[in-house]
């Protein structure tokens, strides 16, 4: 999801980054906890509690909340902003509260359009005399039974016959081994068709910062940002850190997933 911010820099949500109007290649990227505290004040442009900030970006999260971290944050934003001529992105407010700054305008993503719904027409009612008489009428009951049944063997050979002509064998996720300088790393192609794979490494050895684990002969990671959900701009994220041996790449992995770091 991308902002234009006083319609001269863009912010990518997915992945932090900041691009002039003009230009094809990003200026600065936002690190994780920069970007999701960025996005909570795109998404809470009134003026909010510190405490609610800490709650939102840090808590929420499994992460470590302290206001020493908040204004670290702050600064960064601050000063990352002021780059671009833009002062003061997140200002504060008397008694401990922070608000987006309000002379800064923000242009949010327009709405996908919601799909036209289609009201079939309605049937002309039968009169009420002829409805009597199909109810009444013995004959009538076993035509009913009979076109009904037909009906309904109809509607199951087309769904055979569909599912044969439309069903599609399932396909492996590809992966293509990612140049590390300490492991062995793996990335599926449609994770490498969404986002650079400097932009992919430097999030990676973030994420393995966080879990504390090592590189080592004998092992691999698979890491993928799947849908990368924007709630508090922290994208979800899957990594597998896996033993192998000669029969099977795969042998053994320890799943992580979002940010509770739980195997």
């Amino acid at each position: 999801m991308r902002y234009t911010i006083n319609a001269r820099l863009i912010y990518d949500a997915t992945d932090g980054t900041l691009t002039l109007a003009n230009s094809d290649a990003p200026g600065s990227q936002l690190s994780i906890t920069a970007s999701a505290l960025l996005c909570f004040f795109l998404h809470n442009t009134s003026i909010v509690s510190r405490d609610e900030v800490l709650q939102k970006v840090w808590d929420d999260n499994g992460l470590t909340s302290s206001n020493s971290n908040l204004n670290q944050y702050l600064s960064m934003l601050r000063k990352t902003f002021r780059h671009y001529g833009i002062d003061n992105i997140i200002i504060s407010v008397s008694r401990g509260h922070l608000q987006l700054n309000p002379d800064v305008h923000i242009q949010m993503p327009a709405p996908a359009p919601a799909p036209a719904l289609e009201i079939p027409p309605q049937p002309t009612p039968a009169p009420e005399h002829a409805i009597t008489e199909a109810i009444d009428t013995p004959q009538t009951h076993g035509l009913c039974w009979y076109l009904a049944g037909t009906g309904m063997l109809i509607i199951a050979l087309l769904l055979v016959l569909l599912s044969m002509v439309s069903g599609s064998t399932l396909l492996p996720v590809a992966l293509t081994p990612i140049h590390h300088s300490q492991c062995e790393l793996l990335a599926s192609d449609v994770m490498l068709h969404s986002v650079s794979e400097t932009t992919y490494v430097k999030n990676f050895d973030a994420v393995l910062q966080r879990l504390n684990l090592k590189c080592k002969p004998g092992e691999r990671f698979i890491f993928d940002y799947l849908d990368r959900l924007e709630t508090n701009g922290l994208g979800r994220v899957f990594m597998a850190h896996c033993a192998m041996n000669e029969n099977n790449p795969f042998s053994y992995c320890n799943n992580y997933f979002y940010y509770s770091w739980k195997p």
